[in-house]
């Protein structure tokens, strides 16, 4: 009887170990990952236990079938904790384009799971201005019931964002005014211009703003 116990120990403690490793090597696969260490992703700062909203989000849609994290774009964009900053500006690299190393100012870095956690706006790292057009993919991708949709500007100008059917069709404008230099981030909420629900499907959204003109496809599944 025994000899079960202690084998039952043992699977409980290799187990154990095992998952505060995989937790411990998802640090280093976000950007500036080592100054909040696990409390980047655990209510716990010393791992384990409950998940904060940061370490749900990556839980849920962020791994890869390895178990490793996918830091894209589109993690970078979201706001995980609902504090005003996505994670990307929280943790130094707003454009989600890292490959590892130090990248932007560990100094102003914050924690994107906790939402007393945030920035000073008028200390956040000069990355964050952007110098160039950007249309990101739109997230969820496939999504029900709404999806948004973020861009860059690197100056004042008139921007015109809206949506298409595959036919070409106009669906709706979301936005047409003039906005300063810097990112923004907009909803659609699956409605015509009329404020009708439209049938699942293929449709595009496309942003003008002065010579950059770009258009990407998202798909609404009921």
């Amino acid at each position: 009887m025994k000899k079960y116990i202690y084998i039952f120990l043992f699977l409980i403690s290799s187990f154990s170990a095992s998952l505060l490793i995989s937790q411990s090597f998802r640090v280093g696969q976000i950007p500036n990952g080592g100054i909040n260490s696990c409390a980047n992703c655990h209510v716990s700062g010393f791992g384990g236990g409950p998940r904060n909203s940061f370490g749900q989000r990556i839980e849920q849609s962020f791994l890869n079938s390895q178990g490793n994290v996918v830091w894209n774009a589109q993690l970078a964009n979201l706001d995980s904790d609902g504090d005003g900053f996505s994670n990307g500006v929280e943790l130094q690299n707003p454009t989600g384009i890292w490959s590892g190393g130090p990248v932007g100012d560990p100094s102003k870095v914050t924690n994107p799971g906790d939402p007393l956690s945030k920035p000073n706006p008028t200390s956040i790292t000069e990355e964050v201005i952007t110098n160039r057009y950007v249309l990101y993919n739109n997230y969820p991708n496939p999504f029900n019931p709404s999806t948004t949709i973020a861009f860059e500007i690197p100056k004042s100008e008139f921007v015109s964002l809206q949506i298409f059917s595959i036919n070409g069709e106009l669906i709706k404008t979301i936005l047409q005014e003039s906005l300063n230099a810097g990112r923004y981030e907009k909803s659609w909420n699956g409605e015509d211009e009329y404020g009708n629900q439209v049938v699942s499907g293929i449709y595009f959204y496309r942003i003008k703003a002065g010579h950059f003109e770009n258009s990407r496809r998202m798909i609404l599944l009921k």
